[in-house]
């Protein structure tokens, strides 16, 4: 079999012959924690937030600094609108410190102008 020949051979599987498998094939590469995660971004993305009343940017810095003191978890509603229309998902956590552009939320920070509420959730 010549060069000719071969290259025909192969053009022809490949043409005729050949099924590619697509994602399947891939599907045996992904960990239960790729898995997992891509299941948790899902859920986050499909999520909407409910709009919670908004408050003073006053009223919510005295909230999260009684919050930081007593070690209280807060949520944080933001004042921003994904594309669909929606509020972002809200911030859980434990006041980590502030800024003089905001506050660090599980060491995320969380500009002030975009505060729109926040709600301490006891520990008791």
């Amino acid at each position: 079999m010549n060069d000719s020949e071969f290259s025909q051979l192969i053009n022809h599987y490949f043409q005729n012959d050949y099924r590619e498998r697509g994602k399947m094939k891939w599907n045996g590469f992904f960990l239960s924690d790729h898995t997992a995660t891509l299941k948790k971004d899902d859920q986050i993305r499909h999520t909407n937030t409910e709009k919670l009343p908004a408050i003073s940017l006053d009223v919510a810095q005295n909230k999260l600094r009684q919050a930081f003191v007593n070690y209280d978890s807060v949520t944080v509603q933001q004042n921003i609108i994904n594309t669909k229309r929606q509020f972002v998902p809200n911030v859980t956590g434990l006041v980590n410190g502030f800024s003089d552009l905001g506050v660090y939320i599980n060491q995320a920070l969380i500009p002030f102008e975009t505060i729109r509420t926040v709600i301490v959730n006891d520990h008791s």
